[in-house]
């Protein structure tokens, strides 16, 4: 059922849908220690419920889950090494919700659940840092922290060809595509954002992960899919058919890039 709100400047009534929402925060390794600094602010503002209790600092965490991992880390400033799993929801979701504090937590239990098979490394929790629930005045949220450790992923192959600064340049095939040798280690996992999500769908993996939350998850409690306005080689082939997206459609068309800096 769509809510009504009133449209002050229109002066008429509007429809919004309800919304679950979904999302990945990612983390560079000298932000690790601002998240015990978030975790204790809202300890201490607000009301949470702990489904994976953090056992010591965030920085400690990770290295102990790195270690006993045994994970591979490219350790350089740019590169995430800590990503963040955002459950929630617009007001009206919540506002339809059944107000019983069990229903709450069931809801985020199975979005946890959800969690675990979807970024869980093996589909376990031992990547998982902790998982904190965060009821706000207006808004609840269930945040997942974890490492992005993927035991399977891909290497660029390297053809004898260097390029004018003397490097070796990465080998194409017959069609000049660029060519990558497939890896798989359950002795030394690789902690990588990129092929942790590669891995995942790659340049879909963002788009399936909220298609698979709502059919899996959101759907049962009434929620809305939100329109796709992704791009057609980011979206899956669920949501194409969904919104009659086809190749060559007006959302199919880069935007301009004039004045952004990539």
């Amino acid at each position: 059922m769509k809510n009504i709100f009133w449209d002050y400047e229109g002066e008429k009534y509007a429809f919004r849908d309800k919304h679950a929402t979904i999302s990945v925060i990612t983390f560079k390794k000298d932000k690790l220690s601002a998240q015990d600094d978030y975790i204790k602010e809202v300890e201490q503002a607000y009301s949470i419920v702990w489904l994976k209790r953090l056992r010591s600092c965030c920085v400690q965490e990770w290295e102990r889950i790195k270690t006993e991992l045994n994970a591979t880390f490219n350790n350089r400033g740019h590169n995430v090494a800590l990503e963040c799993l955002q459950f929630g929801g617009n007001h009206e979701f919540w506002e339809d919700f059944p107000n019983d504090r069990y229903e709450f937590l069931a809801y985020f239990k199975k979005c946890y659940a959800f969690a675990i098979k979807t970024i869980g490394y093996k589909q376990t929790d031992k990547n998982i840092i902790c998982a904190i629930i965060v009821t706000e005045p207006h808004r609840r949220n269930l945040f997942v922290y974890y490492l992005p450790i993927t035991n399977s992923w891909q290497r660029k192959v390297l053809s004898k060809k260097r390029s004018k600064k003397g490097s070796r340049l990465q080998l194409r095939n017959f069609a000049d595509e660029p060519v990558y040798s497939k890896h798989y280690s359950d002795e030394r996992p690789l902690l990588c954002h990129t092929e942790f999500w590669k891995q995942r769908g790659g340049e879909t993996s963002y788009s399936e992960l909220q298609e698979r939350f709502y059919t899996e998850i959101s759907e049962r409690y009434g929620a809305e899919c939100g329109e796709s306005h992704s791009r057609l080689k980011y979206t899956v082939p669920e949501q194409a058919n969904k919104f009659c997206r086809y190749n060559g459609d007006d959302d199919d068309v880069l935007p301009p890039t004039k004045g952004i800096w990539v």
